[in-house]
């Protein structure tokens, strides 16, 4: 016993890793999130349950947990990304959790709470779980879709949201001034510490990182990476303002440079570890005597919440002309709580500050735990209604709503292998885009797999502008038939010169007449397949990545003047 003393919290950390796995796993395997499998885990150990451990001896874990979630959400607010979905996450975004807030907080205020508390309630509940719907989403292959788009445009603004009501807790606890002067002083704060940490942080933040990438360090730009997320929280933290606040600035900074893919991927491991531990921490305060003394008003409340969420989410997207069916989807895809409840009624219910009681606030953490439990099986029944509900309008090429959002995104047409492939890595970038695909058979063959495939003609202007076209930033058109594929050109170079268009071609005998017609880039795939292949022997015999990018830069540069030496037309 005197040795497991010695040990100090590693036993504990052992406890807590052992039983994250196993009920994690359990939960993986059922198919529901993580993020519950990780308060059953806490509650489990916990202070209400076998007492292992006690969520005070994790607070600094829990702490570090926010951090980094909040760094990341930065990481994913790039300005282009924001302008891109502009309308729908300042216009859609911001009437949703404004008029959800204020309805859920003057109900609140009707029942007999403080206007503080009723605030902190409205606001919290107002939000999405960023982490349940974007695991549902990815789970379904619908981030392109246009419930995915607008999904996220949603939980971008939310994010935002979440910075003044951070600020806005410890405010409220003062007391003193008139709640609107304490709202509009906490946004005022919190929009001062983003200028100044922004443009402090642009001055310092870009040369760091190009210094860092040019000594070519993984560890070293690890370091790094903590030092920025790190030094931006105490930075924050000194300025009277919250840890996590300084971490969201740090985030938006390396989004803007052009790391933020490494950084990302640094920062994945600790994100996810720490924000497991936080859930954990969460969890150890749940009581389950609580859960059965009040399992109706937690089941009610639940219900409630969902029904009005998703009622005023699918009223707004009507109003910004979203068919019945994908309102439907939306609303119920984020009609639960958010994480960040757990956040801030952890913080609201603190004895310092102490707007919400404890056993409320772990009351209302229940009810939030319950909405984001069912919304797996939401998302499934509005997925479900939606199909019903427009499958008549996907058919026809005339009415495509899923693109009337679209702005500055990529236009494919043909969706074979090739255009499959530019769809997933536009995925991957997170680049939205739309595909128009003349076979009616594959066109619906690609909306059952989730991706947004329009049954329609790329070389009838109608067609092109029923996924919007006109908005786009660039096309690329993946279809093999020669007399087609110059007909689509030049439809599209006619009525929107500026627009880029990239196209495919089987060899380098089309090449002048496709550009002839307007095609910006050509890519030929028999030469490119060549080079792919040479690039990967010249590596796999030592050559330098670098040096072989050079390589293949130097055929194409020159129309593959040294290619078409060794490997003449009419071979292939």
């Amino acid at each position: 016993m005197e040795h497991i003393e010695h040990l100090g919290y590693l036993p504990q950390i052992i406890i807590l890793l052992s039983t994250a796995i196993l009920v994690v796993a359990i939960f993986k395997k059922l198919n529901l999130s993580p993020v519950l499998g990780y308060l059953v885990a806490g509650a489990l150990i916990g202070e209400h349950g076998l007492q292992y451990i006690h969520s005070k001896d994790l607070t600094i874990v829990a702490e570090m947990g926010i951090v980094f979630l909040l760094f990341a959400i930065g990481l994913e607010l790039t300005i282009d990304r924001l302008m891109a979905m502009r309308l729908h996450v300042f216009g859609f975004g911001s009437a949703q959790v404004l008029i959800t807030s204020v309805a859920i907080g003057t109900f609140c205020y009707i029942i007999g709470m403080t206007p503080e508390a009723s605030i902190i309630i409205g606001g919290s509940l107002g939000l999405s779980s960023t982490a349940i719907v974007l695991r549902v989403i990815a789970d379904s292959n619908a981030q392109s879709t246009q419930v995915g788009r607008l999904a996220l445009a949603n939980l971008l603004l939310q994010d935002l949201a979440v910075v003044p009501m951070l600020v806005l807790v410890p405010q409220l606890a003062q007391g003193g001034d008139s709640i609107a002067l304490t709202m509009g002083q906490a946004i005022l704060k919190a929009s001062a510490a983003l200028i100044i940490i922004f443009f402090v942080g642009r001055l310092l933040i870009r040369p760091l990182f190009n210094s860092i990438a040019s000594i070519n360090s993984s560890e070293l730009f690890v370091a790094a990476t903590l030092f920025v997320v790190l030094g931006a929280s105490i930075t924050t933290q000194i300025m009277g303002l919250s840890l996590a606040m300084g971490a969201f600035i740090a985030g938006l900074l390396v989004a803007e440079t052009q790391h933020q893919n490494r950084v990302e991927d640094n920062i994945m491991p600790f994100k996810g570890l720490l924000m497991g531990l936080f859930f954990m921490t969460v969890g150890m305060t749940i009581d389950p005597k609580i859960i059965y003394n009040k399992l109706y008003v937690i089941m009610l409340a639940s219900t409630a919440l969902i029904f009005a969420k998703a009622a005023i989410i699918i009223t707004l997207a009507r109003f910004f002309k979203f068919s019945w069916g994908a309102s439907i989807h939306a609303g119920l895809l984020l009609a639960q709580g958010s994480e960040f409840a757990f956040i801030l009624f952890g913080l609201a219910a603190q004895s310092d500050i102490a707007i919400i009681d404890p056993s409320k606030a772990q009351l209302l953490l229940t009810i939030v735990t319950v909405s984001m439990a069912l919304t797996p099986a939401l998302s499934k029944i509005g997925d479900l209604v939606c199909k019903r509900t427009d499958s008549h309008i996907t058919n026809d090429d005339s009415l495509l709503p899923s693109a009337s959002d679209l702005n500055r995104h990529v236009v494919i047409a043909g969706f074979g292998r090739v255009g499959e492939m530019v769809a997933r890595l536009l995925s991957a970038q997170k680049i939205n885009y739309v595909v128009i695909e003349a076979d009616a058979k594959r066109a619906k063959k690609g909306r059952e797999n989730g991706f947004p495939v329009h049954h329609g003609d790329a070389s009838k202007l109608h067609a092109l502008k029923a996924v919007g076209i006109e908005r786009a930033k660039a096309t690329i058109i993946t279809i093999d038939q020669n007399v087609y594929l110059k007909k689509t050109i030049s439809i599209i170079n006619k009525a929107y010169p500026d627009i880029p268009i990239v196209v495919r071609s089987v060899d380098l005998k089309n090449l002048k007449s496709l550009e002839k017609v307007g095609a910006t880039i050509v890519v030929p795939e028999k030469y490119e397949a060549g080079l792919q292949m040479a690039g990967a022997l010249l590596k796999a015999i030592g050559m330098t990545e670098y040096e072989v990018s050079r390589l293949k830069n130097q055929f194409r540069a020159g129309d593959y003047k040294i290619a078409k030496e060794i490997m003449p037309e009419n071979k292939s």
